[in-house]
């Protein structure tokens, strides 16, 4: 996999879980466990990006 795809297939993940993130907040409230686990699992995901990103 190219980079260029890395980087896609990370932007489309970081969409699909700050979506589902939006939803599990307006649902649940920022301090649900669940709400709480998938913004960790957001941030991983941003993290991973910057790292491949930087120069």
């Amino acid at each position: 996999m190219s980079a260029t795809e890395k980087d896609q297939q990370l932007l489309h993940e970081m969409e699909t879980k700050r979506l589902e993130l939006k939803y599990l907040a307006q649902y649940h409230g920022f301090s649900h466990p669940k709400t709480v686990k998938l913004s960790q699992e957001l941030d991983e995901l941003f993290n991973t990006y910057h790292q491949l990103n930087q120069k």
